[in-house]
C-alpha cells in the first residue's frame, strides 16, 4: 500500500521533464503579466521553486499543468503587487510562428495593446491566444468559473478592439 502511495507523487525527474516541456509557455505567461524579460524569468524560477517544494501535495499528477499555471499566475500577481511599477513593453514579447494569416494579424494587434489591459483580462487572453488553452483549462488555472473567464476574455477583446479603432487600427 505504501508503494502505491509513493507512485502517485511526481519523481524529481518527471517534475523537471514537465517543467522543461513547457518552459517557453511558462515564460510567455509570466511575461504577459510583467512585460519585462528579467522579471518574467524570476517569476518562472520562483514558481518552479514553489511547485517543487509542494509537488508532493499534488494529488493528481494528470493535473500538473493547471496546478503549475495556477502557481505561476499567483506568483506573477504577487510580484506585481510587490513591485507596482510600469514595465517597458518589449517588442520581442510572445514571438509566434506565422501559421495562418488571420491568427497572425490578430496576434499583432493583441500584442501591441495588451499592456494597457487589466491584469485579469490580459492573463486570460495570453493563455487563450498564445497558449491555445480552452476556457475550461483557463478557468481551472485561475480558479474562476468558465463564464467568468469568457467574460474577461471578451471584455478584454472588446477593449483591445476599441483601442485599435481609436488609434486608427
Amino acid at each position: 500500500m505504501q508503494l502505491q502511495k509513493e507512485q502517485t507523487h511526481l519523481s524529481d525527474a518527471e517534475f523537471l521533464e514537465r517543467i522543461e516541456e513547457r518552459g517557453d509557455s511558462f515564460y510567455r505567461v509570466a511575461y504577459g503579466y510583467v512585460r519585462n524579460a528579467e522579471d518574467a524569468k524570476d517569476i518562472v524560477q520562483e514558481a518552479v521553486c514553489k511547485a517543487y517544494v509542494g509537488k508532493d501535495r499534488l494529488k493528481d499528477r494528470e493535473k500538473f499543468y493547471p496546478w503549475f499555471y495556477r502557481i505561476l499566475t499567483h506568483t506573477a500577481a504577487t510580484y506585481l503587487r510587490r513591485h507596482a511599477r510600469a514595465a517597458a513593453w518589449d517588442e520581442t514579447l510572445l514571438e509566434i510562428p506565422v501559421q495562418e494569416e488571420e491568427r497572425w494579424g490578430d496576434a499583432i494587434w493583441v500584442k501591441e495593446s495588451l499592456a494597457g489591459l487589466e491584469s485579469k483580462s490580459r492573463a486570460v487572453i495570453v493563455l487563450k491566444v498564445y497558449e491555445n488553452m480552452t476556457f475550461s483549462e483557463i478557468a481551472q488555472i485561475l480558479k474562476k468559473s468558465e463564464n467568468s473567464v469568457k467574460s474577461l476574455y471578451y471584455r478584454g477583446l472588446k477593449t483591445l478592439k476599441e483601442r485599435m479603432q481609436i488609434h486608427g487600427g
